[in-house]
């Protein structure tokens, strides 16, 4: 890794975050860490041991803009005078930040209410949400890069390709000389990365099948003559095409479990949640363990093995329930009829392939 060296910033749950200074002209650093006193001082002593300052960076680019890899881009930028290069889709949430969490909040809250989660749990985890209040800030982006785009960062040509999936912003940053590539969270070498489940670019109230995008972008990746790729956590993947496959091999033992659950008969994704984690992870992570069970039923849904019905309650959107397309559904409305609400997301394209 001749002139990339790997700042470490701290994390709350997942310990640290990933961030890379490229040495050379502009002098860069990807991604940033959250945006907080201890990640601040983590960088300015990385920066230190290199001889160098957060005034003397002239380039920051986020990998996508979640809070861990976006959150510091505005106080570097305003200390250094350095320029942001983002994707598009980073740079406009980064410009509408407050607006763009705020939408995300309202919309994961009716997510998990239609999935079955009970609203003591929803109002237990808002803390999920103030702490990306806290620890995020809007930014704004001087160079507006698209997919395709190259940048010049650090001495070396980055080729800019856009890969949502984890998050609709997802961006690769590939030296295509050396074959090294700067990931973010796309693939991580310890753990599968989850796959958000947000309003797509405007909060209209769709929801995207994120995860079968994901996989297909997965394998997109898998494509690619890479000899290294540089992560957003944890350690770098240098065999990107074996981690790939063992992703998707995760994914088909996951989906094999929830048809497990689903021969009990029908459920909601809240409910099958609990058979996969313990009632702690459930309590404490719900919005994450819905995405997760969601993504995996998407899976199923597209490959005609499970189906699904939206129910009416009383509630603003209902709830879903999913079953084995040759069970009936267990909740039937007060008249005696099974009625099918307006749904909270209206459908989407599921013809990204698995294997």
């Amino acid at each position: 890794m001749r002139g990339i060296v790997q700042i470490q910033a701290p994390l709350p749950h997942i310990r640290s975050v990933n961030i890379w200074l490229l040495r050379g002209s502009p002098l860069t650093l990807i991604d940033t860490g959250p945006r907080s006193d201890e990640a601040l001082e983590a960088l300015e002593a990385g920066l230190s041991r290199e001889g160098v300052r957060v005034e003397d960076v002239e380039l920051v680019i986020p990998t996508h803009h979640h809070l861990d890899h976006s959150g510091l881009a505005a106080t570097i930028a305003r200390r250094s005078g350095a320029r942001v290069a983002a994707l598009d889709r980073v740079a406009d949430y980064g410009a509408r930040y407050i607006d763009r969490s705020a939408a995300d909040r309202s919309f994961s809250r009716e997510l998990m209410r239609h999935h079955g989660v009970p609203d003591s749990v929803i109002d237990a985890n808002e803390g999920f949400w103030d702490y990306i209040r806290d620890t995020s800030a809007p930014f704004k982006t001087d160079v507006v890069l698209s997919d395709g785009d190259v940048i010049a960062a650090g001495g070396r040509n980055l080729r800019v390709l856009a890969r949502p999936g984890h998050s609709t912003t997802d961006t690769l940053l590939v030296d295509e000389q050396s074959g090294t590539a700067f990931v973010g969270d796309h693939l991580l070498a310890g753990i599968s990365s989850n796959a958000e489940i947000v309003p797509v670019a405007e909060p209209t109230g769709s929801r995207p099948r994120a995860r079968i995008e994901y996989l297909a972008n997965l394998q997109r990746t898998a494509s690619m003559p890479l000899e290294l790729l540089l992560t957003g956590h944890g350690d770098p993947v240098h065999d990107h095409v074996g981690l790939v496959r063992r992703r998707v091999s995760e994914h088909r033992r996951r989906c094999r479990r929830i048809l497990d659950v689903l021969e009990q008969g029908s459920a909601q994704a809240y409910g099958i949640a609990g058979h996969l984690w313990s009632a702690r992870t459930v309590a404490e992570q719900p919005l994450l363990v819905v995405w997760e069970v969601l993504g995996h039923l998407d899976l199923l849904l597209d490959d005609g093995r499970v189906s699904e019905q939206k129910i009416e309650d009383g509630s603003r959107y209902g709830k879903a329930w999913f079953s084995l397309p040759e069970q009936p559904t267990a909740h039937r409305d007060p008249n005696g009829g099974l009625r099918e609400t307006s749904i909270l997301y209206p459908g989407g394209n599921r013809s990204a392939q698995v294997d």
